[in-house]
């Protein structure tokens, strides 16, 4: 106490020698003992790092760094600095105007804006390392702690291996205490900008002047005769000071300021279909249709995820002036659409689905594979899910898991994103398409059209458009032609103007290749590409791993469910793959068929399958096994390849993976024309075609050199059938397959 007293008393001295004007701060020095432990001012710390702040960081009571030199902090902020009192059955722990609790919900802690008895009672005992231990009263077995992982104070049980508190007292001078305080201000102030000042003088027993201060001028800001001048809308701190004398203590006493400008202050309503166009959005999760309040993201992100706001509705509404929470919903160039707010784009770091973590992150600039979105409507749920661009398996969701409110994305199934958009005062539009209903999707063949008109409620002028007219256009009919491979957003929009909002609706038209280029291979790793999926029936369906592609079916009862393959050419073609199985179930299936339409056919089986399973080599583990080449001669039209997975209650559910797979064209078995003594002959399937100048006779041999048939040809062409194999006419090789 006497080394403290001295240093004060040197700092003093230069301080006037220097002509400085001091401000005397408090010192608050570590006490180990109960008998120290009094009614008085505090800081509740972890050691000699963190402090207890009195604000919430989401369900526990947040922490900021200290300085401790000598045991001792000067001039702690208030935000830090508690009141201990001793109350009925323990002691209470005051800031500002809440009170440090426990609730009864482990791990947790609570700011009581009112005292509640016991909630907000602690009894204290000291270790024999000097910090203490504070048990709640209301649960007995709870503790108030310092979690060293997390950095934040909160309850926990005795079990739990946290750290429990160092205490700082305020020193006593000696000296007067200033009885420094607001004059008729009590606690938080709100004033409408339109009140344009206010008194907030205060009075004091000290013999120094009392200074004033506003944290942000922009806000608002005090004279040094205590009169508040009101500016904009925003919130600020107003702050009375004395300075140590040589009879008072320093003192300050400061609260905060929120000036409302009814300009700032929008409504928001909920978006209840599928449009989502350019404009200004409070993102949030909502639980249930009837809740009456929301948790809106808003822009603080120090932690790799961001925060949320806990807000009422007002008649189903948001009405706010905040901020933080509203975010600018755009579409970009790229299709892709972006979320940002002052500066700051929603993102996303993975290349895939499993890097990159649970997180969200704050960008400074958009990025296409970091901060572009693609946003779909599910209306059984009346959510939205927002898919980052990159990788669309890691969805922005909100956590509703206990004590980790945050919004960050998941691949896990997490709170799904409302949408409340701001009104405009407008009468709203609202847009829907006639005919299509969901995304779209073709393998590409020439002259392929839809009608993709709409019709906007109450009745307004459209204009349609694509985002890529590569892919596809569209007419001022709302006629869709599709050009070429790719992937397009088909938007229409009913313009807005002085009496009507802008409506909007919009989907993807996929349009796959109709068929790839040999040779031809893929993992199945990033996606599944040019092959579809078709459920026939059940629930299960094949999708992309980091294995491969993969079905599995279980817990899911009787399913059936094809892979199938984008369409190949040659007349020789080689399929190989590697495969992998775990668990009991039905084998996997392999199939080619030259007849499957996916344009016009809407299941695989009203197309004709030929079954080729045994031609390959599969798994019996969870080891990789290659399948093996498997060789298809003498095609004469496209095939596609398909890979059929069932799985059922009786028989169970195996999990297949497919990957590596690799398509080839195969040295050919046909020949296709010969000529032979002046004949031109022309192999096919279960015939031959013979084209001559004149009349002949001809004898056709098997390569035993038996005679099959004689053939008399008349001038001109001729169509001969014959069984498949190979024959020789003329002296020359004829191919029938």
């Amino acid at each position: 106490m006497k080394k403290n007293y001295f240093l004060r008393t040197a700092i003093l001295l230069v301080a006037l020698l220097c002509g400085v004007s001091t401000g005397w701060a408090a010192t608050y020095t570590k006490i180990s003992t109960l008998e120290e432990l009094t009614d008085g001012k505090y800081v509740i710390a972890y050691g000699t790092t963190y402090a207890m702040e009195n604000v919430a960081n989401g369900t526990r009571i947040a922490a900021t760094t200290i300085t401790v030199s000598d045991n001792s902090l000067l001039n702690p902020d208030a935000s830090i600095v508690w009141d201990i009192t001793t109350t009925d059955n323990g002691r209470s722990i005051m800031s500002g105007n809440v009170y440090a609790g426990f609730n009864g919900s482990k791990n947790t802690a609570t700011l009581y804006k009112t005292f509640t008895a016991q909630n907000c009672e602690f009894t204290f005992s000291a270790n024999n390392d000097g910090t203490f231990k504070l048990l709640n009263v209301a649960s007995p077995t709870f503790y108030l702690q310092y979690n060293t992982s997390s950095k934040w104070f909160a309850c926990y049980a005795a079990s739990s291996n946290q750290k429990d508190v160092t205490l700082y007292k305020l020193e006593e001078s000696g000296k007067s205490d200033p009885n420094l305080a607001f004059t008729g201000i009590t606690g938080d102030v709100t004033k409408q900008l339109s009140e344009g000042s206010y008194s907030s003088v205060a009075t004091t027993a000290s013999d120094a002047t009392i200074t004033y201060s506003s944290s942000d001028q922009e806000v608002a800001t005090i004279d040094q005769s205590g009169l508040v001048t009101l500016v904009a809308g925003g919130t600020t701190v107003i702050k009375a000071e004395v300075a140590e004398t040589a009879t008072y203590d320093a003192s300050s006493v400061e609260y905060t300021l929120t000036v409302v400008d009814p300009a700032l202050i929008k409504t928001f309503a909920k978006v209840t279909s599928g449009a989502v166009t350019d404009g200004k959005y409070i993102i949030v999760y909502q639980n249930g249709n009837d809740a009456t309040s929301v948790m809106a993201m808003n822009s603080t992100n120090t932690k790799d995820y961001f925060e949320y706001s806990e807000i009422n509705l007002t008649d189903g509404k948001i009405v706010t002036d905040n901020q933080s929470i509203i975010w600018d919903i755009t579409t970009e160039s790229d299709g892709n659409y972006s979320i940002s707010n002052n500066g700051i784009y929603v993102a996303y770091n993975g290349s895939t689905s499993t890097s990159g973590g649970n997180n969200a992150y704050a960008d400074s600039e958009y990025a296409t594979e970091r901060a572009g979105w693609r946003i779909e409507y599910d209306a059984e749920q009346d959510v939205f899910l927002f898919k980052n661009a990159e990788v669309e398996a890691r969805i922005l969701q909100f956590n509703t898991n206990a004590n980790q409110g945050r919004f960050a994305c998941y691949r896990s199934e997490q709170g799904k994103i409302t949408l409340y958009k701001l009104e405009s005062g407008k009468q709203a539009v609202t847009v829907a398409f006639n005919e299509v209903s969901g995304d779209k999707e073709f393998f590409f063949a020439e002259g392929i059209t839809y009608n993709s008109a709409a019709t906007a409620t109450p009745e307004r002028p459209i204009t349609y458009s694509s985002s890529n007219q590569g892919v596809a256009t569209i007419s001022t009919e709302g006629i869709v032609t599709v050009v070429g491979p790719g992937t397009t957003i088909i938007k229409a929009i009913a313009a807005g103007d002085d009496t009507y909002e802008e409506g909007a609706a919009q989907y993807t038209l996929t349009v796959r290749a109709s068929s790839v280029t040999l040779p031809y291979s893929t993992d199945f790793k990033s996606g599944l590409g040019d092959w579809l999926t078709f459920v026939t029936y059940g629930t299960t369906e094949w999708g992309s791993t980091s294995y491969g592609a993969q079905a599995n079916g279980y817990n899911k009862g009787d399913g059936e469910t094809y892979l199938v393959s984008p369409a190949v050419s040659a007349s020789s073609i080689v399929l190989s793959f590697g495969s992998e199985v775990a668990f009991t179930g039905p084998d996997i299936q392999l199939f080619y068929s030259s007849n499957f339409d996916p344009n016009s056919m809407t299941q695989p089986s009203e197309a004709t399958w030929t079954e080729i399973t045994d031609m390959a080599t599969w798994a019996s583990s969870q080891e990789t096994t290659p399948s093996g080449d498997i060789e298809l001669k003498n095609l004469t039209a496209p095939i596609r390849f398909a890979f059929k997975y069932t799985c059922s209650a009786e028989d169970g559910a195996a999990r297949w993976t497919i990957t590596d797979l690799s398509i080839k064209e195969g040295v050919s078995s046909a020949i296709e024309t010969v000529e032979a003594n002046g004949m031109k002959i022309i192999n096919g399937k279960g015939q031959v075609t013979i084209e001559t100048a004149e009349a002949a006779r001809v004898a056709v041999y098997a390569l035993t050199g038996a005679q099959v048939r004689q053939l008399n040809l008349t001038e001109g062409t001729n169509v001969v059938e014959l069984p498949a194999g190979i024959y020789v006419i003329g002296r020359q090789k004829v191919v029938v397959f």
